[in-house]
């Protein structure tokens, strides 16, 4: 479940949900409910996924980012992202 396979096909996996959860939150922070309705707005119904993941897997892939240090939570209970390597920075020459 976490990684695509030949039977699990990315948009499947814990990954690329992780990814198009990802998109959905880019310099955001989101209640669950905001996040859930936001994520079916912008992967499900403009095309990206055929289907979407259920509620329960929904927050499977959240406790994994979670865990992986992908997002973390405020002291309102909202998500963000944790992770901010987004940005590039300059390397040194």
């Amino acid at each position: 479940m976490i990684l695509p396979n030949k039977y699990i096909a990315l948009s499947e996996s814990f990954i690329g949900l992780s990814a198009l959860i990802l998109e959905v939150l880019y310099n955001k922070a989101l209640t669950i409910d905001n996040l859930w309705n936001g994520f079916n707005k912008k992967q499900v119904e403009k095309g990206k996924l055929r289907e979407g993941p259920t509620f329960q897997k929904f927050v499977y892939v959240l406790e994994f980012m979670y865990m992986s240090e992908m997002i973390s939570y405020n002291e309102k209970g909202e998500i963000k992202i944790e992770n901010k390597k987004y940005k590039t920075k300059k390397s040194p020459e």
